[in-house]
C-alpha cells in the first residue's frame, strides 16, 4: 500500500454528504432512506493511481454546517484535500460552499490543496435553484474543479 491521504468532506446539512460516500465507497445509498444526520465520520477508501500505486484515502464526512457555523479547526491539519458539496435544489447551500472555500484558502498555510466541489441532487430539475452557468464560472474563478451529481443515478 502507497501513501494515505485525508481528504475532508463539507458543506450544509442535508446536502447528501454521506448519501455521496456512501454511493462512491460502497454502491448501496438508497434514494429515500431515512436521513440520520451526521455527527462526524471517517470512511476509508482505496484508489489506484494513474501510476499503478494503491493509495489509501480517508474520507472525513464532517457534521453538515448550519447558521454560519464554521469548520472544526481539526478539518484543516494534515488535510490533502477537500470536497465541497452544495446541493443544485439550495442556492443557500451554495452559498455556504463559496464561504467555505474562502475560509479554506485563509487556513491551509501556504499548502497546496485539491479542493473539488460537488453539485448533488442534480436529478432534481425542477426544483433546482442553482445555475450550473454560474456555479462553473465560478469554480473556474476560483480555480476547483466543480461536477453535478446524483447519489440516483
Amino acid at each position: 500500500m502507497g501513501k494515505s491521504c485525508k481528504v475532508v468532506v463539507c458543506g450544509q446539512a442535508s446536502v447528501g454528504k454521506t448519501s455521496i460516500l456512501e454511493q462512491l465507497l460502497y454502491g448501496n445509498h438508497v434514494v429515500g432512506s431515512e436521513m440520520i444526520e451526521t455527527q462526524e465520520d471517517i470512511y476509508v477508501g482505496s484508489i489506484e493511481t494513474d501510476r499503478g500505486v494503491r493509495e489509501q484515502v480517508r474520507f472525513y464526512d464532517t457534521r453538515g454546517l448550519r447558521d454560519g457555523a464554521e469548520l472544526p479547526k481539526h478539518c484543516f491539519s494534515c488535510t490533502d484535500g477537500y470536497v465541497l458539496v452544495y446541493s443544485t435544489d439550495s442556492r443557500e447551500s451554495f452559498q455556504r460552499v463559496e464561504l467555505l472555500k474562502k475560509e479554506i484558502d485563509k487556513s491551509k498555510d501556504k499548502k497546496e490543496v485539491t479542493i473539488v466541489v460537488l453539485g448533488n441532487k442534480c436529478d432534481l430539475q425542477e426544483q433546482r435553484r442553482v445555475d450550473p452557468d454560474v456555479a462553473q464560472h465560478w469554480a473556474k474563478s476560483e480555480k476547483v474543479k466543480l461536477w453535478e451529481v446524483s447519489v440516483a443515478d
